[in-house]
């Protein structure tokens, strides 16, 4: 496994746009959080610019900032770490060397593991950080409370990252993969949500889709969101996917998309 991770490193070394992304995501998560320093305190019951800051919330506010970011940053890099390869024939390449296509499709899955587990890692130091400097009592309760986000963060990470993978492998070409990955989320899967499936199988059923089963990993939770759903919930609709819902969900799409990459790495010509 090592071996395999660090072969994908070597390759990302080489790829600025990649370093680039890392990068961003590196100042973009704490930076866009601390922009909220600079709104006027909300009505207070909605909600006071602190709270993005304090135990537990930092990491509801934090993670929803994260998601966001992740959806561009990981998913870009995913889509590109097969791509690039494709079209620079370094995966010909590697498969002629020695190394057999179940090694190479399992060092893409062992780095975009990594990548998560990197990923999530620096969003809990930054909401350690956070919560230290801004919360006035400091109890490992309150610390621990909405802990349970940092697994659906790191299956999130996960989640666009095969996502990515997928189109990537599918497509091939790194162009066309990026703009499908960004269409998908932001146009067709809302088109085939709203435009088709609402009028055949209406209700709760429209949220069971990759991207949007993926962002619900991490929602924007605010009080106003809650009130929202508790009405909607009332009159048998819903904004989101229940925690244990869009794990499941997001856990089955990253099966079948791990499993079509494997099918397709395998038997296509290189």
């Amino acid at each position: 496994m090592l071996h395999l991770l660090k072969l994908e490193w070597l390759k990302i070394q080489k790829h600025s746009t990649t370093q680039i992304l890392l990068i961003l995501y590196v100042i973009a998560l704490p930076t866009l959080l601390l922009a909220g320093k600079s709104f006027n305190d909300l009505p207070q019951e909605f909600i006071n610019r602190n709270t993005f800051y304090m135990f537990p919330t930092v990491w509801q506010y934090l993670g929803y900032i994260g998601n966001w970011i992740s959806f561009f940053v990981f998913g870009f890099i995913a889509v590109m770490l097969v791509t690039t390869e494709y079209q620079n024939r370094t995966m010909r390449q590697n498969i002629i060397t020695g190394l057999q296509r179940r090694e190479y499709f399992l060092s893409k899955v062992y780095f975009i593991l990594a990548a998560s587990l990197v990923g999530t890692l620096y969003y809990v130091i930054c909401g350690l950080l956070f919560g230290l400097a801004h919360t006035e009592t400091l109890s490992a309760a309150k610390m621990m409370q909405n802990t349970d986000l940092i697994p659906r963060y790191f299956l999130m990470l996960l989640s666009y990252m095969t996502f990515g993978l997928f189109i990537g492998t599918v497509i091939r070409k790194t162009g066309v993969s990026l703009f499908l990955y960004l269409a998908w989320a932001f146009f067709l899967e809302r088109i085939v949500r709203y435009s088709f499936h609402q009028n055949i199988f209406p209700g709760k059923s429209i949220h069971f889709y990759p991207v949007n089963a993926a962002s619900d990993l991490v929602p924007f939770n605010s009080p106003l969101n809650r009130m929202a759903e508790e009405y909607l919930e009332q009159n048998n609709f819903s904004l989101f996917l229940s925690p244990t819902e869009a794990v499941i969900t997001s856990a089955l799409y990253i099966a079948v998309f791990l499993f079509i990459c494997y099918r397709l790495i395998q038997q296509r010509d290189l």
